[in-house]
């Protein structure tokens, strides 16, 4: 397969779930090509808006910033302190599972 200088992933649909440590504080982000759910001891970040065209769930706004500022809350305090670009916490790519 075709590999892009600095991509650490092969193309085509990938699954991501934050992982959390004990007391609910992020300490990686998975992304890979299988869909996990929450058994890697985190949740789920993709959500289905749409299929087919059609939005699948209409959610209040004040159902979005609530679910904002969950997640901002479960980063570490040094993610609060970065500069623009660099990673809050890591990001691991597992290989494909083919």
């Amino acid at each position: 397969a075709k590999r892009s200088v600095g991509k650490p992933s092969r193309g085509g649909r990938k699954w991501a779930v934050r992982e959390l440590d004990g007391d609910g504080i992020a300490i990686r982000e998975l992304v890979t090509d299988q869909s996990l759910g929450a058994e890697r001891g985190g949740r789920a970040l993709l959500r289905l808006l749409v299929s087919d065209g059609q939005p699948v769930s209409r959610q209040p706004l004040a159902d979005a910033r609530t679910r904002h500022q969950q997640a901002i809350a479960e980063l570490p305090l040094q993610a609060t302190k970065l500069s623009r670009g660099y990673p809050a916490i890591p990001t691991v790519f597992e290989p494909d599972h083919d």
